[in-house]
């Protein structure tokens, strides 16, 4: 069984090249669905971008930004009456 870490470290290049537009699909929502949990749980932006093996933390910061507007939402709908 491959663990999140052993899926991200496979070289990017050779996985594209030989995975279906399925393969493709499913790798993006898995790291998509990692970052996404692992911010909500509070784990800092740099290590969830090293995590994912992006060379760019700005990557990262769509997810935080997703999960911060998701925090706004629901804070928005307490009423305080």
């Amino acid at each position: 069984m491959k663990t999140i870490r052993s899926v991200f470290s496979i070289p990017s290049s050779s996985r594209r090249k030989n995975a279906t537009p399925l393969q493709r699909i499913a790798r993006h929502l898995t790291k998509h669905s990692y970052a996404v949990i692992q911010i909500s749980l509070g784990t800092d932006i740099y290590t969830v971008s090293k995590m994912l093996t992006y060379k760019n933390i700005t990557t990262t910061q769509i997810y935080a930004d997703l999960v911060n507007s998701k925090k706004r939402e629901t804070a928005n709908k307490i009423s305080l009456k």
